[in-house]
């Protein structure tokens, strides 16, 4: 994992040296997002969206006239969404939450509780997009893919829901793992502005590779088992990417 950072680290740090010579360019971007979170436990559902926010700067440089290599740096607010489980347990054993008693004894969360995820990700994006030139048109079409992206999770809250329990805002962190690693793919315009600057708007989709989560929880089936939480759960989004390049 850490060679993996300090191989993004570098191309994205390249990226933006790359740009300042002149033959590159660096862009602002602003990206809302809707996220969710998926499970391959089919006793763990999906249910619910978050909405975040990603605010950072991209710096691309030309591969050739139609294939440009990007890098760069963002900070993701609000990243995540909402988890079901059939079976309750001690699902967040080493959280510190405002009331113990839900995360102390073997079943302190009962069937059917639901466990939103709110994170804060520092991310290293990189990828490759592709123009694709329409003719008479004032703006050409782009392809993002792929693109890969590096997480630094930070800040971690957490709302559970359950028959006589509503908590809000809960620190969660010590059950979610640091790191994120993901891919995606996206597609938009490219809109040619004054001089060199031009902009870009697109959709892209980021699907999570990474378990974000600790799985240190136990949960209690219908039989009365006390067995191990370690499902997976991964964070995904779309990101409608707005970003001006100068």
């Amino acid at each position: 994992m850490k060679k993996i950072i300090a191989v993004l680290s570098g191309l994205c740090c390249f990226s933006f040296l790359y740009a300042q010579t002149g033959e590159g360019s660096f862009a602002i971007s602003l990206s809302p997002t809707i996220g969710w979170m998926r499970s391959n436990d089919n006793l763990i559902n999906s249910n619910g969206i978050k909405l975040g926010l990603k605010v950072g700067g991209i710096g691309e440089y030309p591969i050739t006239e139609w294939m440009h290599l990007y890098g760069g740096a963002s900070f993701s607010f609000s990243q995540g969404g909402s988890l079901l489980h059939k079976f309750g347990g001690n699902l967040l054993p080493d959280s510190k939450l405002s009331e113990s008693k839900y995360n102390t004894g073997e079943k302190p969360l009962p069937d059917d509780v639901q466990i939103t995820y709110s994170l804060q990700i520092f991310e290293i994006p990189m990828g490759l997009r592709y123009n694709i030139g329409l003719p008479n048109k004032p703006f050409d079409m782009y392809l993002a893919f792929p693109e890969f992206y590096m997480g630094i999770i930070g800040k971690s809250n957490g709302k559970i829901d359950a028959t006589g329990i509503r908590l809000k805002k809960e620190d969660i962190g010590a059950d979610v793992k640091p790191f994120n690693f993901s891919w995606g793919i996206g597609a938009g315009i490219h809109l040619p502005l004054n001089g060199d600057h031009y902009g870009t708007m697109g959709l892209h989709l980021q699907r999570g590779l990474a378990d974000v989560t600790s799985n240190n929880g136990k949960r209690v089936t219908g039989s009365g088992l006390r067995e191990d939480e370690d499902s997976k759960g991964t964070l995904n989004s779309l990101i409608l990417k707005f970003a001006y390049f100068f």
